[in-house]
């Protein structure tokens, strides 16, 4: 059976080097959708406006397999 690598959650550390990186809000702002929600890079870049239900705190993502919704699971305001 081939090795299959392991990926590990990022700790409080690695995340904070992350977002201290980021010049702007809105680079913030996909740092921080990507770690809450587990999109991959090309689900966000496929994201429009009509994907965002902000009512709901809900984004409708169009990848693998359908239409899915994923809440975030903090709130970074």
């Amino acid at each position: 059976m081939p090795y299959q690598y392991k990926r590990e959650p990022l700790n409080d550390d690695e995340v904070n080097r992350l977002t201290n990186a980021c010049d702007t809000f809105r680079e913030k702002f996909v740092v921080w959708t990507l770690l809450d929600t587990g999109l991959r890079l090309s689900e966000l870049a496929d994201l429009k406006k009509d994907n965002i239900q902000w009512q709901e705190r809900r984004l409708v993502i169009y990848g693998k397999g359908g239409p899915y919704g994923k809440k975030t699971k903090d709130d970074h305001s």
